[in-house]
């Protein structure tokens, strides 16, 4: 039985049956709880099911570093929680115990511009019901959770300071990560090479130009995702000039 759990299998398939039902079971998950916690919930309980369910995805994170090390499998050039996802589950809790509005204005940029698309292209290897598998779709749910949480449930407003924080926190970030993968020869959130296989890496040119072109598409990007916090601001101004 254990080996079901823990035994690499090497079968999930991008955009098979198994991606396809877990996509939609993160979709249903994420959407569930924003109801609830929007139409049932009190406000006490805003704060701790959300936290519970953060600590939840935080866990199964860590239980990977755990269980590596343990089986004398741990090698700190790819099992430490620096890939940006990762990072993000073990930073989700504290933004909602501690009530850090700050921290998730620009986690919130970080996770719905970077994180979110890797439930559309997922990078996994290991079919359900490995523990990675369990891992890696728990994670990403609970972080795109945690992102429109704050938004949709507690009421937290996107303004155009956390963009700006966003970007500056990710260059601080990077300036972190990169000197961390000369030192353990990894290659976290991909600061010092490509992912392996065919992305839409290759189509910003080779190391290091592609930091540049990404730097670029970031804040583009970032600067888009306020048009909708924006958007009665910005139609009023619309109206005014045609009047």
């Amino acid at each position: 039985m254990w080996d079901l759990f823990l035994k690499n299998n090497g079968e999930f398939v991008n955009y098979g049956l198994e991606h396809l039902i877990a996509f939609i079971s993160c979709i249903a998950f994420i959407a569930g709880i924003l109801y609830f916690g929007k139409k049932s919930w009190t406000t006490k309980q805003k704060y701790n099911y959300i936290i519970f369910i953060c600590l939840l995805g935080a866990a199964s994170q860590l239980f990977k570093v755990f269980y590596k090390l343990e089986a004398g499998i741990f090698h700190a050039y790819e099992d430490l929680p620096l890939h940006l996802c990762n990072l993000m589950s073990m930073v989700m809790p504290l933004v909602y115990i501690f009530r850090l509005r700050i921290v998730w204005g620009i986690t919130f940029f970080w996770i719905m511009a970077g994180c979110a698309q890797s439930i559309f292209t997922p990078t996994l290897t290991e079919s359900m019901p490995h523990y990675e598998a369990i891992r890696y779709w728990l994670v990403h749910a609970v972080i795109i959770l945690g992102a429109l949480y704050g938004n949709m449930v507690i009421g937290w407003k996107i303004v155009w300071q956390d963009a700006v924080r966003s970007i500056i926190g990710i260059n601080l970030l990077a300036a972190v990560l990169y000197p961390t993968n000369v030192l353990l020869e990894s290659n976290y959130m991909y600061m010092n090479a490509k992912p392996p296989g065919t992305t839409f890496y290759d189509l910003l040119g080779p190391w290091p130009n592609y930091i540049v072109s990404l730097e670029f598409i970031v804040i583009s990007v970032f600067m888009l995702m306020l048009i909708p916090f924006y958007w009665d601001r910005i139609k009023a101004l619309m109206v005014s000039k045609i009047i």
